[in-house]
């Protein structure tokens, strides 16, 4: 029987472990979730009919789009910002381009590269965390097929300036190719380069409701960009990709900009209170934007993680790179963050 040969040796790393009752910080998720009150409120709009039905999303993307200042037909509603990144490789991945990106980055585009047949080239951190971006121009070359900017970057929590951005695009449109600029922390860190879209025609802007939203679970994001590249998304997705529960959340979330900024405010608090900690007990940290800090631990980052889960304490290490012996950990709500520290001191 055939299989893909991009597919058949790709490796994997699945994340099915059981996370119930632990205090999960280890992958970007808001620890608290949405205000329970809403949650309530919008559980009560689920009825037998609602759920029997076929989603429709034309009124989260008349929402996201007013949001975003664009028309609706620059905005395609995705199973999270995932299968937004999958849909644009599927589309305008050519076998055997490159695409361009810095490292560390988010690990699913390396997995995407190598799933459509294309060459990840990954671009190393500068060693003071900053972005290197004139050596990220300089891999853009007539084998370029898509170029990745995450804005801010995940695990490090770095950002682009404007201009940056403008150099990276030109450069992508004058060899042919897509730059994917990754929002996923917007709102954690408000600049956005969504403006992009009105003078440029080669670029997609990646946004979830994962992360601030808070409703991970629900897998809902959208894509945005001009109307013909849109149009490619959204001929390429299954027919009803993103469900009822997670469209009537989206829409409710949208209606409510209070929630969201309280959700903001909670987590900002959170992180800085975490950050002075650290700062205070002596540790290297690096907390740029983002809901998440990474810091230098005294002790062995690896045998960290595997006492704190004991404890039911998720957290993230780095084994490899420039952010070998570090900790990632989540941040929101303060009381989170005094629990893993209550926990972490503990150690000693």
């Amino acid at each position: 029987m055939y299989v893909n040969e991009f597919i058949k040796d790709l490796y994997r790393v699945k994340f099915h472990e059981e996370r119930d009752q632990v205090l999960r910080l280890d992958m970007n998720e808001s620890p608290e979730g949405l205000p329970l009150d809403f949650v309530e409120e919008v559980k009560r709009k689920i009825t037998p009919e609602f759920l029997a039905t076929y989603p429709q999303k034309n009124r989260l993307v008349k929402q996201v789009s007013a949001h975003c200042g664009l028309q609706a037909d620059q905005i395609s509603i995705t199973s999270g910002s995932d299968e937004a990144m999958r849909l644009a490789f599927q589309c305008f991945g050519e076998r055997g381009k490159k695409v361009v990106t810095v490292t560390p980055t988010f690990e699913m585009y390396g997995v995407y590269a190598a799933m459509f047949g294309m060459e990840h080239v990954p671009v190393g951190f500068n060693a003071d965390f900053t972005i290197p971006v004139e050596r990220l121009l300089e891999a853009i070359d007539e084998s370029t097929g898509i170029v990745v900017i995450l804005n801010p970057n995940s695990p490090i929590g770095a950002t682009y300036t404007e201009d940056e951005a403008h150099a990276i695009v030109k450069k992508a449109g004058a060899v042919g190719a897509l730059v994917i600029i990754d929002e996923a922390y917007h709102y954690y860190y408000v600049p956005t380069f969504m403006p992009l879209l009105a003078q440029y025609e080669n670029v997609i802007v990646l946004r979830t409701f994962s992360k601030l939203c808070s409703i991970a679970g629900l897998r809902v994001g959208y894509a945005a960009g001009n109307a013909r590249l849109i149009d490619y998304l959204e001929r390429s997705q299954s027919t009803f990709n993103v469900s009822n529960v997670g469209l009537l959340f989206a829409e409710e979330i949208m209606k409510r900009p209070d929630v969201m900024e309280n959700q903001r405010v909670s987590e900002q608090e959170g992180r800085m209170w975490l950050v002075r900690q650290l700062d205070g007990a002596g540790y290297r940290v690096l907390s740029l934007e983002g809901n998440f800090i990474l810091f230098k631990p005294k002790g062995n980052a690896r045998d960290i993680v595997a006492a704190l889960k004991e404890q039911g304490v998720w957290i993230r290490d780095y084994s490899s790179g420039l952010l070998e012996g570090y900790l990632r950990i989540s941040t929101g709500h303060i009381d989170y963050m005094r629990r893993f520290w209550d926990a972490f001191t503990a150690l000693d």
